[in-house]
């Protein structure tokens, strides 16, 4: 297999599990990071196979997000992965962090989601098509009280996703979403205790690697009917209809 997959965020706990397990399937890997170049090429090394790159670009500047893909000659999959998360107490904050915030978390997550699809469905359409996988989460159907734009932004990714599934499907490109609830990474891995995990009738919380396969089955598998959907993946911990 000589497909390509571009992964954002690759160097994070998620990011780290999808390039490993894309990597193993005999894909060729994209590994784009915004600002821990040493931790990128750490997950870069231990890949298996061959001709594997990191590409560097802050999805909030559309500019360099741009300049990305004039570096990429064509592309198979895509998992929009990479996201801001920032604690933010609206009892707290300054007007002015405040904005910030929701300026930082709205550009990377969802707007720098949105360009990333609008040129790599370019590159797929010439190709004959191609798959986007949007990793969302369980916070944009519960809300986030303590990270109110990470919800928002979240929840916009899954509108993003389902308006997209649509009107790429002509062109033979088909568009998932995942929504993880809590994932053990190294990232929450802090706030991850008995409370937590008896949310979930398994009494744990998701592994990076649970998220990984099933992205890469979406990715592999005759399983186009399913574009434009939205899978949990949080243990019965959040259940909606």
């Amino acid at each position: 297999m000589n497909d390509k997959v571009l992964i954002t965020g690759g160097s994070g706990g998620i990011g780290n599990a999808l390039c490993d397990s894309f990597a193993n399937a005999g894909y060729t890997v994209i590994l784009h990071y915004n600002s821990n170049q040493e931790r990128a090429e750490s997950v870069l090394k231990k890949l298996p196979g061959t001709d594997h790159i990191t590409i560097k670009a802050d999805l909030s500047d559309v500019d360099q997000i741009s300049a990305m893909f004039e570096s990429i000659e064509n592309i198979d999959v895509v998992i929009n992965n990479a996201a801001v998360v920032e604690p933010h107490n609206l009892n707290i904050l300054k007007y002015e962090e405040w904005v910030d915030v929701w300026r930082r978390t709205i550009d990377t997550n969802l707007i720098g989601s949105a360009h990333i699809m609008f040129f790599a469905s370019r590159a797929m359409k010439k190709s004959g098509g191609g798959k986007f996988i949007n990793i969302s989460s369980r916070g944009a159907f519960r809300g986030e009280p303590s990270a109110p734009a990470y919800g928002a932004s979240k929840a916009g990714l899954n509108s993003l996703g389902q308006s997209m599934a649509v009107a790429l499907a002509k062109d033979n490109i088909f568009v998932y979403t995942l929504a993880p609830g809590f994932v053990n990474t190294d990232r929450v891995k802090d706030l991850i205790d008995d409370k937590v995990k008896s949310q979930s009738p398994l009494n744990r919380v998701a592994k990076p690697e649970e998220v990984a396969k099933t992205a890469l089955w979406l990715a592999k598998e005759d399983n186009e009917f399913l574009t434009g959907s939205i899978i949990d993946i949080n243990g019965a911990s959040y259940l909606r209809s």
